[in-house]
């Protein structure tokens, strides 16, 4: 019988790995360091293949088929999907929570370590507010789990610090910011997908279509300007309520829904808007902290961003003007002050430049430090 195949770097994800920025980063960064890397997660057709990089060992997919429907079936089934698969790998990253029993199957029978990338703080996630016994059981299985991983990476500071402290990790979470690789602003097909002129001011918003992801404020503050169109690029299960809401603030023609693209096609998409929209509504203590990658991309594309006056936010926007804050109770006349500044030329001018800190906080600076941590866990 022959062997199990051996990789060296096994990432596992609930989700199409043409739209996870943060898994396919990771796997390019590994790869292009002669690290052969294999990704275990859904894609979106059968001949579907993560991008080879160039100069690096290639990345492999196993494709698991997501059945839909409710996370915890989708979880039910990666996870009973990974237990059949013979791959070994001599390091296994789960990619959030929702991958980590599917992960420790691998990483156990691998005899390999555990890494968790807990990409949100899942103890008090934004959709499970008020639902307190779905909260609690998730919480339970994280700290359950936790008892097999060998490192934690979170996608902020004030992620590291607050998950150390209510999980007592004898280690702090390694910090791994959700940036994208550098870019040059290239030509957009934004416009033209959305029916709008080149002088019609356009938003964009990209991203999970989520509640508490500050859309219906957004919908109430175009209210207040007729000529403001809004693109969003992403789908998700609240998009049906949203539509309702676009509907009720008389802006629903305005509105344009293009679904969820793959990554890779996303930053020629944003370079075609105005300005970037991250009106995170503070629902949930996930929410309060988050620091989620669409700024990071907003920034690559050279674009102000719209951002709600949350600590990590607030933090981000201090070091970088790239635009203003508005604040957290979003109220339509608060964000239709803070459009004005966007647009307004003399301001839109020192925002856009503050974008250049993009070649700083790019995907390539960090991927040294990444890099490093998995080459420290593999020896």
């Amino acid at each position: 019988m022959p062997s199990a195949p051996v990789t060296d770097v096994l990432l596992v994800a609930l989700a199409d790995v043409s739209r996870d920025a943060r898994t396919l980063n990771l796997a390019r960064a590994l790869s292009a360091e002669g690290l052969r890397v294999t990704i275990m997660a859904a894609a979106a057709s059968e001949d579907h293949q993560p991008p080879a990089v160039e100069g690096g060992a290639g990345i492999d997919l196993i494709q698991w088929s997501d059945p839909g429907g409710r996370a915890a079936r989708r979880w039910w089934s990666l996870r009973g999907y990974a237990s059949r698969q013979s791959v070994r790998a001599r390091l296994v990253v789960a990619m959030d929570l929702f991958a980590l029993s599917a992960a420790a199957i691998i990483a156990q029978r691998s005899g390999a370590r555990l890494v968790y990338d807990m990409r949100e703080l899942y103890f008090a996630l934004g959709p499970l507010e008020g639902k307190g016994l779905k909260q609690r059981l998730l919480e339970m299985h994280e700290r359950s789990m936790l008892r097999r991983v060998h490192r934690v990476i979170v996608s902020g500071e004030l992620d590291a610090d607050l998950v150390q402290q209510r999980y007592g990790l004898t280690e702090r979470p390694f910090v791994l910011l959700n940036t994208p690789p550098y870019r040059d602003v290239v030509a957009s097909d934004l416009r033209r997908r959305c029916g709008v002129s080149a002088g019609t001011p356009l938003a964009i918003y990209q991203g999970v279509v989520h509640h508490g992801r500050g859309l219906a404020p957004m919908f109430r503050a175009m209210a207040l300007r007729p000529d403001l169109h809004l693109a969003i690029v992403g789908n998700g299960p609240a998009e049906a309520d949203l539509r309702g809401s676009a509907k009720a603030a008389g802006v629903s023609d305005r509105v344009h829904w293009l679904g969820s693209v793959p990554y890779d096609q996303l930053h020629a998409l944003t370079c075609g808007a105005d300005v970037g929209l991250c009106l995170i509504e503070p629902l949930s203590l996930s929410y309060e902290v988050a620091l989620p990658n669409k700024v990071f991309e907003y920034m690559m594309a050279r674009i102000p961003v719209l951002a709600s006056d949350l600590p990590a936010l607030r933090s981000l926007v201090e070091q970088h003007p790239i635009g203003p804050l508005v604040d957290r109770a979003l109220l339509p006349e608060d964000i239709d002050v803070a459009l004005s500044q966007v647009f307004d030329p003399g301001l839109r001018a020192a925002m856009t430049d503050a974008c250049e800190a993009s070649r700083d906080l790019c995907y390539e600076r960090q991927s040294q430090s990444s890099v490093q941590l998995i080459r420290d866990l593999l020896t």
